[in-house]
C-alpha cells in the first residue's frame, strides 16, 4: 500500500514527464522559439493537464537536456508604433 507521500511524488513525476515530452517537440531540432514561456505553460496546463511547477521543472530539464540555452532568453516581440 502506497503512502500519500508516494502517491503525490509519483503524480508530480508523471506530470513532469508529460510536460517534458510535450515541450521537447517545440525545443528540439533547432526550431526557433515562437511563443513565450508563459504562453507555452498556459497551453500545457490546459492540454495535458499539468501543474505550473511541473511545467517549470520540465522547462529547465528540456532546455538543459537539449542544450538550447537560447530558450531561457525572453521572446523578442516586434515593437508596435502608435498612431
Amino acid at each position: 500500500m502506497k503512502s500519500r507521500m508516494q502517491e503525490l511524488s509519483e503524480k508530480a513525476a508523471n506530470e513532469r514527464r508529460r510536460a517534458q515530452d510535450w515541450l521537447m517537440r517545440f525545443v528540439r531540432d533547432g526550431q526557433p522559439k515562437m511563443l513565450t514561456k508563459a504562453e507555452l505553460r498556459d497551453a500545457a496546463m490546459s492540454e495535458l493537464p499539468v501543474s505550473k511547477n511541473a511545467f517549470d521543472f520540465a522547462w529547465i530539464w528540456v532546455i538543459e537536456e537539449t542544450g538550447r540555452h537560447d530558450w531561457y532568453e525572453p521572446l523578442r516581440r516586434p515593437h508596435r508604433t502608435r498612431n
